[in-house]
Parts: C-alpha cells; sequence; structure tokens
C-alpha cells in the first residue's frame, strides 16, 4: 500500500475504512455509517481533485461511467459561468464536489439522522463565490454513494497507482 500522503495510498487506506465500517454497521455496531460515507468522498474527492487537477484520471466522461454501471449523480441544476463548463466529465463533477465541500453546502434529505444508507439522500450545491446563488446541484442516494465512492478509490489508484 502506498503512503497516505499519496493520493492513491489515501484512496486505498479511504476504501478499507468503507468496507470496515459497513461490515461493523452490519454486525450491530454503534457507528454512522451514512457520515463515514460523506466524509470518504470528501477525502476521494478534496485531496486528488487539488493535486491532480487536469489530469486523466478525471476527463472520464459522466457517460462513459454510466455504461462501465457507476452510480449515477441527477444532477437537477447546472448553469455554468465564465470558465466552468456543464458537468459532462468527473472533473466536473469533481470539481463542483470539492466547492460544495468548501462552502458547506451539503445537505441530507429524506430521513437526515438515519443511518440506512438507503433511507438518505445526500444533496450538493455549488455556486460562485462564497454567496453567490446556486448554479449547480445535484443528488445520490446513499446506497449509490456508496457505491460511488468505492468506484472512485478504485478510479484513482487504477490511474494514479
Amino acid at each position: 500500500m502506498k503512503t497516505r500522503n499519496e493520493a492513491v495510498g489515501f484512496a486505498q487506506r479511504t476504501r478499507k475504512n468503507l468496507e470496515f465500517m459497513r461490515q461493523a454497521y452490519e454486525s450491530g455496531q454503534d457507528v454512522h455509517l451514512v457520515s463515514h460515507v460523506v466524509n470518504s468522498l470528501l477525502g476521494l474527492v478534496v485531496v486528488p481533485q487539488q493535486r491532480y487537477s487536469g489530469h486523466t484520471l478525471w476527463k472520464t466522461s459522466l457517460e462513459d461511467l454510466k455504461l462501465q454501471k457507476w452510480p449515477n449523480w441527477r444532477i437537477t441544476l447546472d448553469q455554468p459561468e465564465g470558465k466552468i463548463c456543464k458537468t459532462t466529465t468527473l472533473e466536473w463533477l469533481a470539481f463542483h464536489l470539492r466547492n460544495a465541500a468548501a462552502h458547506g453546502r451539503f445537505e441530507f434529505a429524506d430521513y437526515p439522522d438515519s443511518r440506512e444508507l438507503s433511507d438518505v439522500r445526500l444533496i450538493v450545491k455549488d455556486a460562485p463565490g462564497k454567496d453567490g446563488p446556486v448554479n449547480w446541484k445535484a443528488e445520490i442516494g446513499g446506497e449509490e454513494l456508496y457505491a460511488f465512492c468505492l468506484r472512485l478509490a478504485d478510479h484513482i489508484v487504477d490511474h494514479l497507482g
């Protein structure tokens, strides 16, 4: 396993921890799987997106990911401004997820306090600047988010490992 100072090592550890937390949750342990999955998403997006911006690992189209059976983010608002492009690649999805994390624009819907992945939807929003009007919004179910994180961790390892 690579060092956790590298995106690959961090992705490997994140994937391992995701699987461990799911097993712990399913065995009745008092863990918050939904929170852990969102934390994992942030770790898999923020560091690699910043360190490897423009790398080929991000160039995959969302349509290709869909064909590869990746879980689908439902983008409900996509009004790019300036140099920002429509969200058609993993690069632009990661860009918006990173911005949403930086500005605290994550919210849980359906049953927000449930520990069941299947009960929760994550809604993510982005906007130009810290206080600009929201111009990008996407959502994903908890089970899909878990699967997305596993796929993203593998994708990072495959492209950077």
